[in-house]
């Protein structure tokens, strides 16, 4: 498996749906960079693009990422999601419009496994008009629960992305 390919698809998708910034993608880039022998030319590129709009950095990364599995790169994106809100980087209404992005960008908000995430959005939305009787707490607290069963796709994450820095351990 090509790591570093499959992280770049997990970046790609994570600035398409609004997960990852730019800075945060020029920044891996530059860890990259640093941490390997040969980086591809299109790393070399990103790393370069603090000036550049996102758009540009996110055909960039599609040169270099390798969709084969898109759903299982869904699935650590939105374990991604979740450890973000777990470290408080990422606010949960913010996470849950990610999430509708992530799931419409990529055609699975239909699918069965993911139709309760997307749904969130609206709830949300009609939780914090009043115009339902659940608080936006409870939305909230319903959706990391849901985002739950993603969780254990978060150290195959933390794997490649130690691995391909080089890092010996995996905090």
């Amino acid at each position: 498996m090509d790591y570093l390919k499959s992280l770049a698809s997990i970046y790609y998708i994570g600035i398409g749906c609004g997960l990852c910034s730019k800075e945060e993608v020029i920044e891996w880039a530059d860890m990259v960079i640093e941490a390997v022998d040969n980086p591809p030319i299109e790393l070399l590129d990103i790393s370069m693009m603090s000036k550049s709009k996102i758009d540009d950095v996110e055909r960039k990364l599609f040169e270099l990422c390798l969709i084969q599995d898109e759903e299982n790169f869904v699935k650590l994106v939105l374990s991604l999601i979740l450890e973000k809100i777990k470290q408080e980087q990422l606010p949960i209404g913010k996470a849950i419009r990610i999430t509708t992005r992530l799931l419409v960008y990529t055609g699975l908000s239909w699918e069965s496994e993911y139709y309760d995430l997307y749904s969130f959005d609206d709830s949300y939305d009609l939780a914090i008009g009043g115009v339902v009787q659940n608080l936006p707490a409870e939305v909230e607290q319903e959706f990391v629960e849901e985002l739950g069963a993603f969780q254990k796709y978060f150290n195959e994450f933390k794997e490649m992305y130690y691995i391909v820095l080089r890092q010996e351990t995996i905090k």
